[in-house]
């Protein structure tokens, strides 16, 4: 068993090859943990594995291919002693963390990962491995977040309070896993109508189609046009625009990012994330009790650092390249 390449993971098993959000090796096969771009960049039209969800809002934003669709806990056998299987990684609808079993080793590659609950999902759960790839997004001790239902509580007197002074409480946040949230915040704790542009519209009538309640008007259509000019509405975009209203329009971020950097261009910035903050990554490592941790993303080498002082076998994934694992 051998990485080779580290940006995503390219893994090599026996004859088999497995590349997980990155682009393919020869005949590889490619594994898709969820839709951003990020992950989702060189995606092929054929040999690819992803959950139905992940799919589906890769061929909303016009990605076109004949792909496998994988189930969570379903196994999908390569080879002779290959299975792979999926579990939720907490992170975005259908967002996926692979489990790899190979002649008794288990490899597990989290992708983008929320250890935490949210309006929307269920956190994920540590999976038991021999070897850990996983995510160091925020992988420093500075990256604490506070409770979700603090900062829903935060998102929520921002909102009320720009509304009651007339103005219009916007949102610029990712159009696939953060818009949705902040729309469901809106929904749960309150009665104020949620006005989506055209790309959140899009990825939230997946959300619909796949049991996650959505209430929000599109931009391009004539009644959330009134609304904007009515006001007492909230705006979700993945991108600050133009509204068209006469009323102001107070703009907010929402990232785990806001924890440590100012937006200064912005009226209010929130500590919200789809990924597992510091505690969070550290949890999942001891929780599965790998024999060996491979950090890959974000603060990769000091993650990696910090899990060694706590006696863990723990390397950043650019270590592991071309080496034997087991």
């Amino acid at each position: 068993m051998r990485i080779l390449r580290s940006n995503g993971v390219a893994l090599e098993i026996n004859d088999s090859r497995l590349v997980f959000d990155t682009k393919p090796i020869g005949k590889s096969i490619q594994f898709i943990s969820h839709a951003h771009l990020d992950h989702a960049r060189n995606l092929s039209p054929k040999n690819v594995i992803m959950s139905k969800e992940t799919a589906s809002i890769l061929k909303a934003v016009g990605r076109k291919g004949e792909w496998t669709l994988l189930k969570y806990k379903e196994k999908i056998r390569i080879g002779d002693g290959l299975e792979i299987s999926a579990k939720p990684s907490g992170h975005v609808l259908g967002s996926a963390q692979y489990i790899v079993d190979a002649d008794g080793l288990r490899l597990v590659y989290t992708g983008d990962l929320n250890i935490y609950d949210s309006l929307l999902h269920r956190g994920a759960e540590p999976v038991e491995s021999d070897i850990l790839v996983i995510e160091s997004t925020y992988g420093i001790p500075y990256y604490r977040f506070p409770s979700r239902e603090k900062t829903y509580a935060n998102i929520v007197k921002w909102v009320l309070k720009t509304i009651s002074s007339g103005e219009i409480p916007a949102f610029k946040v990712y159009s696939l896993g953060k818009s949705q949230e902040i729309i469901r915040i809106i929904n749960t704790y309150t009665d104020i109508p949620v006005v989506a542009s055209s790309s959140v519209s899009r990825i939230s009538e997946k959300y619909n189609e796949h049991g996650i309640s959505l209430e929000y008007f599109s931009i391009n259509n004539d009644e959330s046009k009134e609304i904007l000019k009515q006001g007492g509405c909230v705006y979700v975009s993945s991108f600050r625009e133009d509204l068209p209203t006469d009323r102001r329009v107070r703009w907010a971020v929402a990232s785990g990012w806001a924890l440590r950097y100012r937006y200064s261009s912005y009226d209010m910035a929130f500590p919200l994330s789809g990924h597992s903050d510091y505690d969070g990554l550290v949890k999942y490592v001891l929780e599965s009790q790998p024999k060996k941790v491979y950090t890959i993303y974000g603060y990769a080498e000091e993650f990696s650092h910090n899990l060694r002082r706590r006696g863990i076998n723990a390397r950043p994934i650019s270590e592991a390249c071309q080496s034997s694992l087991f």
